[in-house]
């Protein structure tokens, strides 16, 4: 795990500690993150084998390494995150204009891809709260040193390119307190100059939040990239084998095809051509070919794929074994290390998303829009599989009179706001108080 960046909560985080730690972020962390950009894009080390020009080389990419994170990030933030609590519409209107929908997917591939993930909430030219997720590359959070590792500052930052000398010319860094953005650019050495703006954000808080994705903010893929590697080789390797096989070497005994190199060139060109070649009694021809066994390398090739998905919690969606009409119990038993894996995810990213909301409710709070109180918020996720819906009904009907109604509405897939749905339903009751309070269609 990348151990978080700290500082005494007595030690102001000036641009010139900021800048330390920059310094500090792009010797650790980049290299990590772009090796593991590489794998997700698709540019394995096999691309870059070398052999003998002689040799057969195929590189070819099997690229487990997106499947596995696209996987994860569609089951586990597929479906939109739904919030409920009393009076919180200001503050869904302002989610809807930051379309934190696309924002939560962005957050949870980066996360999912590298590890941790940021986001960065900041007022736009009319002064609404905006969310942006930086590279992580780009940016990273300092808490102080105490026990809980309370946020201090928060710093984004990218390069700065000059266009007509063609060179780097330093850094344009955004430095967020609890209270304060301060921008300021520093040269190529990291040493900064005058701010050129210090501001009021109004969040109440650190606005950059950093977002693991377990707890050794390790990748979703980080833990089989071995296994990748070696699969890539086989198949490659399998490949070259069947080139190699056809360009085999034809052996001939006890007789030549010509007398000079004239005469074996034109020999040479007429087996190419006709596929035919005449040979006495005594001589014979073969096809010298290297041997293998298939059956051997099939095997290797199953076991180095089923070890990818088990080792990576991640089940082989189209594998032959795999759904069917099977329950809904039985279908969480093949999901449970998936799901136990996501389990974690959510576990961090819902701190995240309190942290937001809570950032979110102060700015209304300030800004005098509306007081919300971001602790009665319930944040809810839905994992994005086939739903039986006839399961679902039946569980809600059956806990009708022990869970609110709100709560179980939430349980249904095609209900999206849980809270307005029940309020309907209230009207609805009122309107025909003759209905059982179960019935929820109106009757004639």
């Amino acid at each position: 795990m990348i151990k978080p960046f700290t500082i005494s909560r007595e030690t102001p985080v000036t641009p010139e500690a900021a800048c330390k730690f920059i310094k500090e972020h792009t010797l650790h962390t980049h290299a990590r993150y772009d090796a593991l950009e590489r794998y997700y894009e698709g540019d394995h080390p096999i691309c870059g084998r070398k052999k003998r020009s002689v040799l057969a080389n195929n590189k070819l990419v099997c690229n487990h390494a997106k499947y596995i994170s696209d996987t994860c990030v569609g089951y586990f933030a597929g479906n939109p995150v739904k919030y409920s609590g009393e009076g919180i519409e200001p503050l869904l209107e302002l989610l809807r204009a930051a379309d934190s929908d696309t924002q939560d997917i962005d957050l949870a591939q980066k996360a999912s891809i590298f590890g941790a993930a940021y986001e960065f909430i900041y007022t736009d030219e009319d002064g609404q709260p905006r969310l942006y997720s930086p590279d992580p590359r780009q940016a990273f959070v300092i808490y102080d040193d105490t026990v809980r590792q309370k946020p201090v500052a928060g710093v984004y930052y990218y390069k700065l390119h000059d266009s007509v000398t063609n060179r780097d010319t330093g850094y344009s860094v955004y430095l967020c307190t609890a209270s304060m953005i301060t921008h300021f650019v520093t040269d190529t050495g990291f040493s900064p100059k005058l701010p050129d703006e210090n501001r009021p954000h109004g969040m109440g808080g650190v606005p950059l939040i950093e977002i693991y994705n377990n707890s050794t903010c390790g990748s979703d893929f980080e833990p089989v990239l071995s296994l990748i590697d070696a699969y890539n080789t086989l198949q490659s390797d399998r490949v070259n084998d069947k080139e190699q096989f056809v360009e085999a070497i034809l052996l001939i005994k006890g007789s030549v095809l010509g007398d000079d190199n004239d005469e074996k060139s034109e020999s040479y060109k007429a087996l190419r051509e006709n596929g035919l070649l005449e040979l006495d009694a005594d001589s014979s021809a073969e096809w010298l070919t290297r041997q293998f066994d298939e059956n051997s390398v099939e095997v290797l090739r199953k076991s180095l794929e089923q070890d990818i998905h088990k080792f990576a919690n991640v089940p082989c969606m189209s594998d032959e074994n795999f759904g069917g009409n099977a329950s809904g119990v039985a279908m969480r038993y093949k999901l449970l290390g998936f799901e136990q894996i996501t389990k974690i995810k959510e576990r961090y990213f819902r701190e995240s998303l309190k942290e937001r909301l809570r950032l979110l409710c102060n700015w209304l709070s300030t800004t005098g829009k509306a007081a919300i109180s971001s602790r009665d918020i319930s944040i809810q996720f839905t994992r994005a599989l086939p739903v039986n819906e006839t399961e679902v009904a039946q569980l809600v009907s059956e806990l009708r009179d022990m869970v609110p109604r709100e709560i179980l509405l939430g349980l249904l897939p095609f209900v999206d706001d849980p809270e307005g749905a029940a309020e309907k339903v209230r009207e609805q009751q009122n309107d025909f108080p003759n209905l059982p309070p179960d019935m929820t269609d109106e009757q004639p």
